[in-house]
């Protein structure tokens, strides 16, 4: 929360940074290397938004921020750490694949590893040199925390390191083991406690899973829903998959969560929408925050219909593009009967489409003056 007396703000510090980057410059031809960490960043960068912003680039890091009052999920920063590692390694691997350069550079690109540093805590804006800067203990907290044992101990060097001080503020500390928690003594700051996440193997998870997306060619049963709103496309998402904006704008009464994973939402997890008597499960099948998320709703006589939320950066908006895929089954009953489960699905969802786009605008409008009020005050 900000302290307005003195201008100090509560925040998550993120800090992206290139293990090997020394080395590298070093060891190899200063016009390939420097190019292939050009490239790096120029993916890196890109991918840090909203809440999030960008401090600045601190040599073979990238510093990054976002104020507590503007993150809206308690698991944001956690798949953002994820997605941001997928990103360098995507980009890593896309050029091992495309060079034919046998240049030291070229190939020692492997050896360039990506940490994550999460932090949180509180700091000042100041200016520098007509620049805004953060600062602050907690600042540099952060900065000390990549000067660390975690490889020593563990063996990783491409991992996300979490301060139990960001745990707290995520109200996450269900979601990790007793065996992941580690404390080191930090020169200069004292004894920190933190967890680590090995990011190679969730890279690997990522690229072996198969992506569960629905396509505007592919068979719909209704016509794709365009939906315009005026926040970013992180904040789009929150609208989408946070229980209760769900429930306020498909017209439940309430929506619970099934089969979180220490309550974290993700493949697997569940929504059960309440209208009434009547409960709707809809699943969690594929999970990209800020991206697009796709869930399946299980229907009766084995048929299930797929749903995909889309998001499209779109000026200082969001395209919010939802399509449903006609419901299927391997069953005989199912296949026989799909004709007449598709009447009555249209006859549920089409005369309520518009009510369903105009709360979600709504909604939008309203987080986006209330984060006007917000940025103003």
């Amino acid at each position: 929360m900000a302290k307005q007396d003195s201008g100090v703000k509560s925040a998550f510090f993120v800090i992206a940074d290139i293990s090997g980057y020394t080395k590298f410059m070093a060891e190899t031809p200063i016009e390939h290397a420097k190019g292939i960490l050009e490239s790096l960043f120029g993916d890196l960068v890109p991918a840090i938004r909203a809440p999030l912003s960008v401090s600045g680039l601190q040599g073979d890091a990238v510093f990054a921020y976002a104020f507590e009052t503007d993150v809206m999920t308690k698991q944001f920063i956690l798949d953002f750490s994820e997605q941001l590692y997928c990103v360098f390694a995507r980009a890593k691997e896309k050029m091992l694949i495309n060079t034919s350069c046998p240049c030291d550079a070229c190939s020692k690109v492997d050896a360039l590893e990506l940490k994550i540093v999460v932090h949180h805590g509180d700091c000042v804006i100041q200016d520098t040199g007509g620049r805004q800067e953060l600062a602050g203990q907690d600042v540099i907290t952060s900065f000390r925390l990549l000067k660390n044992d975690v490889k020593k101990n563990t063996g990783l060097n491409a991992y996300t390191l979490i301060t139990c001080d960001a745990i707290r503020a995520m109200d996450m500390a269900e979601y990790f083991d007793e065996k992941e928690f580690h404390t080191e003594d930090i020169e200069h700051i004292g004894e920190v406690e933190f967890v680590v996440r090995d990011m190679r193997a969730a890279w690997e998870r990522r690229r072996g899973s198969e992506r569960t997306f629905v396509q505007p060619g592919d068979d719909l049963l209704m016509e794709e829903w365009i939906i315009p709103v005026p926040v970013s496309p992180e904040i789009a998402f929150t609208i989408c998959t946070r229980p209760d904006l769900r429930a306020e704008w498909i017209g439940a009464d309430q929506v619970d969560l099934l089969d979180t994973n220490k309550g974290k939402i993700e493949p697997g997890t569940t929504y059960h929408c309440h209208h009434g008597d009547d409960i709707f499960p809809y699943e969690i099948v594929d999970w990209n925050h800020g991206d697009y998320v796709t869930g399946r709703y299980n229907l009766p006589m084995g048929l299930s219909m797929l749903e995909t939320m889309e998001l499209v950066e779109a000026g200082d908006g969001t395209m919010i593009k939802l399509r449903f895929e006609k419901p299927k089954s391997a069953k005989l009953m199912g296949k026989i009967m799909n004709g007449m489960v598709q009447k009555k699905l249209k006859s549920i969802i089409v005369p309520d489409k518009d009510n369903r786009i105009t709360r979600i605008k709504a909604l939008g409008e309203k987080i986006a003056a209330e984060n006007t009020k917000a940025a103003a005050a």
